[in-house]
């Protein structure tokens, strides 16, 4: 009988949060450690991935405003279109002003875009090779396994590998399920702390596969942050489950996996500690107005007290502080991390416009509130020349069809829109281009659409926008490149002899800034 990893460690540690230490585990289960660099900034960087669940509609997260396109897009949505004085203005750098409208939800990322902290990419989505529309129909190119469908594209983005039925991974991935945020913590490992080996992925949401590494595993805490067993009202009853638990984990039999499973549970009780005192030590050591400057932030406004996204940044943003705060302030003494969050609901088949406007409304508070929570950490001077760094990005399961359904809803569709921000991104950007909306005669002469109803060919791959952030987090060599990406070199290949755009010949968006 065989089994994967995964599921050896599903459910280890119940109550404690899904956590695979793998400094416990025998050498044959763990592999070997990776090197990696810095890569040009000593202080603390982490990436944060917010899923949109369901497949987010970007052709109405991002609308042309010019006559003839925005012309366009209200032939394809006479019902779910947004009038176009209600789009919020942006002027992408060389595309002209006001040339582009946001959301009307999206108030705060059209700040964050107007001081070029924010950054859209157009018309991403999972691919094997770069595609024209001929090759979407002739049979001959290869398409992503199971195109269109929520699970298989979910897994598509947060493993960056469109085609796992044909991909051709590494030897050490053959058998594994693993996403390009733990296989990147695979190759980043030995940038952090080697006593404890504290994980260096942590999800609090969105899609679990994003996290998991060949070598090393997540630590999975619920949305709330909370990482512990339940406690009762009786003190002696907790010490006591906490006893009784171990004793039993104690007892082995002599067998390996046995052994491996108690060294787990340990080690995760052990973590769980770690990260509850690191917690409130580095949170004690800000000043106490930083404090009271970023739990104001994450305050909802009126009828946001059931915002989950919110709650999840928060929690992020006080990991990140125990992470970046030195082991001799109480803190983690950690350099590189990454963090997955999620939102649900995106898949708007039935009345989208009021759905759609809620959960932007949501996603706009709370990727600015982390944000700016990040700007009160810097202006604390708490952590010196080297300001922990962090990049927000989103990502979803694909966009949904230009043309409306009968249901004042979208379908599924492919390429779309996505949302950077950060203090090191290069904003106020488009990267990526912007798809033509015009579906007249069926779409038949679009060649940026799969059919009449206007489903996106991607132009960027989901290989290149994420190499783009785990490059910035440290990710440098070929050798670790292919191991994260294994199909991102065939994919430049195929661009290079296809005669595709350069933005499709480059293992890179430039949507980070080069570090000096």
């Amino acid at each position: 009988m065989s089994f994967s990893r995964r599921q050896f460690l599903r459910g280890t540690s119940s109550g404690l949060g899904l956590l695979a230490a793998s400094s416990a585990l025998p050498r044959w289960l763990v592999g070997e450690a990776h090197a990696a660099t810095l890569n040009g900034y000593a202080g603390y960087r982490a990436i944060v991935s917010v899923f949109l669940l369901g497949g987010n509609d970007a052709n109405n997260l991002l609308v042309p405003l010019g006559a003839t396109p925005y012309a366009h897009y209200r032939a394809a949505r006479p019902n779910i279109g947004i009038p176009q004085a209600d789009l919020l203005p942006i002027s992408p750098t060389g595309l002209g002003t006001n040339s582009y409208g946001l959301h009307p939800a999206l108030t705060k990322v059209q700040a964050l875009f107007g001081q070029q902290r924010a950054a859209l990419v157009c018309n991403v989505g999972s691919l094997v090779v770069p595609l024209r529309k001929p090759d979407y129909g002739s049979g001959t190119m290869p398409l992503p396994d199971n195109l269109y469908s929520h699970s298989d594209q979910q897994d598509a983005w947060a493993s960056a590998i469109a085609n796992p039925s044909t991909a051709p991974v590494p030897f050490e991935l053959v058998g594994k399920v693993t996403g390009w945020g733990g296989r990147t913590a695979d190759k980043l490992q030995g940038l952090n702390p080697t006593r404890p080996r504290y994980p260096d992925v942590v999800s609090f949401g969105g899609k679990p596969l994003f996290a998991a590494g060949a070598v090393r595993q997540p630590m999975m805490v619920s949305s709330s942050g909370t990482l512990a067993f339940r406690q009762t009202s009786d003190a002696n009853f907790n010490t006591l489950q906490t006893e009784a638990l171990t004793q039993v984990m104690a007892h082995t039999h002599g067998v390996t996996l046995e052994a491996s499973y108690g060294s787990i549970f340990t080690q995760a009780q052990t973590f769980s500690t770690a990260r509850a005192a690191a917690r409130e030590a580095a949170w004690a050591a800000l000043p106490e107005a930083t404090r009271v400057a970023i739990d104001a932030l994450f305050v909802p406004p009126a009828g946001g007290s059931n915002w989950t996204l919110l709650t999840q940044l928060y929690q992020v943003l006080r990991d990140l502080i125990a992470g970046a705060t030195a082991t001799g302030q109480g803190g983690l003494g950690l350099r590189r991390q990454a963090f997955s969050v999620g939102l649900g609901g995106f898949d708007t088949h039935v009345g989208q416009v009021s759905t759609q406007s809620a959960l932007l409304t949501q996603l706009d508070f709370a990727l600015d509130a982390f944000y700016q929570a990040l700007t009160v950490l810097r202006a604390s001077n708490a952590f010196g020349a080297t300001p922990p760094q962090a990049t927000l990005f989103t990502m979803s399961d694909f966009s949904r069809t230009m043309m409306e359904n009968s249901d004042r809803g979208t379908d599924h569709a492919w390429g779309g829109h996505a949302i950077v921000i950060g203090e090191r991104v290069q904003g106020g950007r488009f990267y990526g281009a912007y798809p033509n909306l015009d579906l007249s005669g069926n779409g038949v002469n679009n060649l940026d659409t799969t059919d009449a109803r206007g489903r996106w060919i991607p132009t960027l791959s989901v290989d290149q926008y994420a190499y783009s952030l785990a490059y910035w987090l440290g990710l440098s060599t070929a050798a670790e490149r292919e191991y994260v990406f294994p199909n991102l070199a065939g994919y430049i290949t195929a661009a290079t002899a296809g005669g595709f755009p350069s933005s499709a010949r480059n293992n890179r968006v430039g949507f980070m800034l080069a570090d000096t």
